[in-house]
């Protein structure tokens, strides 16, 4: 016997729901999945549009990475923490993790013979692992539908919970915007900061001379070909009375000029003026280290296994890291103690 209700089916194509909107509930309006839907992506759009825009990506606690020997090869672990990706979501990893290597080279041969072909006879393969953002549907509950169906279509989850994803990949994800910030803070660093005499120079002339050691910005974005460190920065003078002057103006090029350009806009609607450049891409997935896997062909064929013969390396300087506010503060008040 039909209940007289049935499971809509989304139609192709549909658009996702739009993070800027929010839902206008009026009395007697009649709600559906799409307006539970459209409301869900607005928060939650929010909450990633905060993290991302105020506070920025990159590890907030734990995920330390670490290196053992067993009997089936190198052995990489990471252990339980919490992230920020590049697009805002917060990664939680409940448990520590581990990957063997050797597994890993032996179900991506094809992969790693293309990639070690550019690489110097040798040989060595640049991993790098990333943590991802992913939620999986769980709780099934019964739903309403048509009769004589299949007894997988009787149930569909009523949860999605949050997960991650721990990977490894053969390229770089992007974080461009992470590369920016220490490019520029390496830029910034060549300004000399001196009770010498004068001349200085005045607060427009300081603006105009960081504009002047601009680049053009190449496509794809580089942000090592944008910054141009060297002249004239390292033969401005700033007086220490005047520096944080100097730094506000600096801070404003940077958060209304260059960030721009490298910071993929959240959410996925801009919050741009239409006609507006593209912005760039972003990785979902957030970088934690460079692996140097030393490899070895044992053929014929496709048979690259680790090279017990070196060693792994672990190269974790790339890695954004977020500071929490409470060390921030903590940090900057030290700073005045012991006549630092």
């Amino acid at each position: 016997m039909s209940t007289g209700f049935a499971q809509m089916a989304s139609p192709a194509g549909t658009v996702p729901p739009d993070p800027s909107k929010r839902v206008n509930y009026t009395l007697g309006m009649l709600l559906g999945v799409a307006d539970f839907n459209q409301e869900f992506a607005y928060l939650s759009g929010r909450d990633k549009w905060m993290a991302r825009d105020l506070d920025g990506y990159g590890t907030l606690c734990g995920l330390r990475i670490s290196l053992d020997s067993t009997a089936q090869g190198p052995r990489l672990s990471v252990t339980a923490g919490t992230a920020v990706s590049p697009q805002g979501q917060l990664i939680c990893l409940r448990s520590a993790q581990c990957a063997y290597l050797a597994d890993w080279l032996a179900a991506n041969q094809s992969a790693i013979t293309s990639d070690v072909m550019l690489s110097p006879p040798g040989s060595w393969i640049n991993l790098w692992l990333v943590i991802c953002y992913r939620c999986c549907p769980v709780d099934p509950v019964p739903i309403a539908g048509e009769p004589c169906r299949s007894a997988s279509s009787l149930m569909a989850p009523s949860r999605l919970v949050d997960d991650f994803r721990l990977e490894f990949r053969l390229t770089r994800p992007v974080q461009q915007e992470e590369d920016a910030v220490r490019d520029f803070v390496t830029w910034l660093d060549q300004i000399q900061i001196t009770n010498a005499p004068g001349p200085f120079p005045t607060i427009n002339e300081f603006v105009s001379d960081l504009r002047a050691a601009l680049m053009p910005a190449t496509s794809p974005l580089d942000p090592g070909a944008y910054f141009h460190t060297g002249s004239p920065l390292n033969v401005i003078h700033v007086h220490p009375a005047d520096i944080g002057d100097y730094l506000r103006a600096a801070f404003r090029v940077w958060v209304t000029e260059i960030r721009p350009v490298f910071h993929a806009a959240f959410p996925s609607q801009p919050c741009s003026c239409p006609g507006s450049a593209a912005p760039p891409p972003t990785d979902e997935c957030l970088l934690l280290a460079e692996i140097e896997v030393p490899v070895v062909n044992i053929g014929p064929g496709q048979n690259w296994v680790v090279d017990d013969t070196s060693s792994v390396v672990i190269d974790e300087s790339r890695r954004p890291i977020l500071l929490h506010s409470r060390m921030l503060q903590e940090w900057m008040q030290s700073g005045l103690r012991g006549g630092k």
